[in-house]
């Protein structure tokens, strides 16, 4: 099983998404590690490049996405499934557990490492896991499926998201990404629709925590021609 870095502190977390039995190790020094990067001081790339650590932390969109692979029944036996900012893995685990060819792919060494462990605690085979920026993404990991949650954040995020999704999702293949009901992220999905995607709506609400949480997941296909900026 992958080792984890010492100066990272994890709890053990079981969960069920709509029947599937997932374990993670999930870090609990979040607020530290965030110190460590605001003391690198203002002119790290690290710090110019805004690499707060999100993907330390297990967020209700990814809950989410992983029920709706489940409930949707998207997954076949076989297809290929990649991941983008994948963080702890949970919903490319999910797909590798329905059947899938996961890759796993962050722009960060330590989520990988994560994602890495995760899968490892959850399914003996192997997968895939690679170094990459979204916002530099490489062909050679298009899938059928690509899984995005939580990407949608930021508004320096919608100028790259279309040319990913469009670069990582194999001709005929769907995009998931998932996203709690950002008002800033809704006029993005929207304008989506002019730049020759397909996209549906969906809304998935749950309890995580002990905490209720309200996630939209859009489904996307590529139908019209390339009018990335």
């Amino acid at each position: 099983m992958q080792s984890l870095s010492p100066e990272f502190r994890t709890r053990q977390e079981v969960l069920d998404i709509e029947g599937q039995r997932v374990e993670l190790s999930v870090i609990t020094n979040f607020d530290e590690l965030l110190d460590r990067l605001i003391a690198k001081g203002e002119g790290h790339e690290d710090v110019r490049d805004e690499r707060i650590p999100y993907w330390a932390d297990l967020w209700p969109s990814a809950l989410a996405l992983g029920r709706f692979l489940v409930q949707e029944q998207l997954v076949r036996p076989g297809m290929s499934v990649t991941e983008i900012g994948c963080g702890l893995g949970l919903p490319g685990i999910i797909a590798g557990r329905l059947g899938a060819r996961a890759t796993f792919s962050d722009y960060l060494p330590e989520a990988l490492d994560f994602a890495r462990h995760n899968w490892s605690q959850n399914l003996p085979h192997s997968a895939r896991f690679a170094l990459m920026d979204w916002r530099h993404p490489d062909p050679a990991l298009a899938a059928d499926l690509l899984l995005a949650s939580d990407v949608a954040y930021e508004q320096r995020a919608f100028d790259y998201l279309p040319h990913a999704f469009r670069t990582l999702c194999k001709p005929g293949g769907a995009i998931l990404v998932s996203e709690p009901n950002r008002a800033i992220a809704a006029g993005f999905f929207i304008g989506l629709a002019g730049q020759g995607f397909r996209v549906e709506q969906h809304s998935l609400q749950g309890v995580y925590n002990k905490l209720p949480y309200r996630v939209n997941v859009y489904r996307l296909s590529v139908e019209g021609p390339h009018t990335d900026h």
